[in-house]
């Protein structure tokens, strides 16, 4: 079994905590992790400030580590300010071509949501953050990128409580969302795929 490090350690805690309610609060230990994946305290230190970049989780005097709990108050307003952001990025982007991988990679993936009878949990939640890398990887703009990360893993938390709530676990938005996202590729820029993320905030 291969060895865990930062990046497959954010990869899982990101997985655990979209899978979670979004109201919990979980402290997360870095001993216990450390231990949990068989490594030293550091590559567990590095992925949690990784996430703590990423606005998923935040350091709170005198407890420690704990996952940001999302606030139902707060819920349209947080959808709200991903969409306002993706504008942005569509704007700033504009009219740069996509890579040849993104392109590739995002019709593999539609291919597979379309395809699929149902769709689990965890194949919406890989499916979620595989694009949402792809997307702010592929920007020029590395802090409007980091911005849009943060407030995508919000929105994301959000749909997979969704998804988790519907009685068959399938979030039919990412059938459309991804059906935008291969329709963007045939145009081919950044603002086309940038747009296809953006739903109403009105029917979130």
């Amino acid at each position: 079994m291969p060895k865990h490090n930062a990046d497959s350690i954010a990869d899982a805690l990101r997985k655990r905590i979209c899978l979670e309610p979004p109201t919990a609060s979980p402290v997360l230990h870095e001993q216990t992790l450390a231990i949990e994946f068989g490594v030293s305290r550091t590559p567990v230190r590095q992925a949690l400030q990784r996430l703590a970049y990423e606005r998923l989780v935040e350091v709170r005097s005198g407890v420690g580590t704990v996952v940001s709990p999302l606030d139902e108050a707060r819920r349209d307003d947080d959808i709200k300010l991903a969409f306002a952001l993706l504008r942005v990025a569509a704007e700033i982007e504009g009219d740069r071509p996509l890579s040849v991988e993104v392109n590739t990679y995002i019709n593999a993936l539609e291919r597979q949501v379309s395809a699929a009878d149902t769709i689990d949990l965890e194949t919406n939640f890989t499916i979620r953050a595989t694009s949402l890398q792809m997307i702010t990887d592929e920007m020029s703009n590395d802090i409007l990128g980091e911005a849009l990360k943060a407030a995508l893993w919000r929105l994301f938390r959000w749909r997979m409580a969704e998804a988790a709530a519907a009685p068959s676990g399938i979030d039919g938005r990412l059938r459309e969302v991804m059906a935008r996202m291969a329709a963007a590729t045939r145009v081919g820029t950044m603002r086309a795929l940038l747009e296809a993320q953006h739903q109403s905030p009105a029917t979130p």
